[in-house]
């Protein structure tokens, strides 16, 4: 099994009022650990990927990335 997650600028967010508390609650942090971890213990593939990839504006059906979102 794969697994993809995105490495996100939770330091970015935490700066962020509106988003800070929500985010700080969170764990993102624990949670990529624990991914890993498990991971590894079952042999399944952990795959991080950039923040600066445009995931947002890549259609998941046909991978048609799109100029402008």
């Amino acid at each position: 099994a794969d697994i993809s997650i995105e490495d996100l600028n939770v330091a970015g967010m935490v700066g962020n009022h509106r988003l800070a508390q929500a985010v700080s609650d969170c764990g993102f942090a624990e949670l990529r650990r624990q991914l890993v971890y498990k991971s590894a213990r079952t042999g399944a593939a952990i795959h991080i990927i950039d923040r600066w990839y445009p995931s947002s504006k890549t259609c998941s059906n046909c991978g048609t990335v799109k100029a402008k979102l």
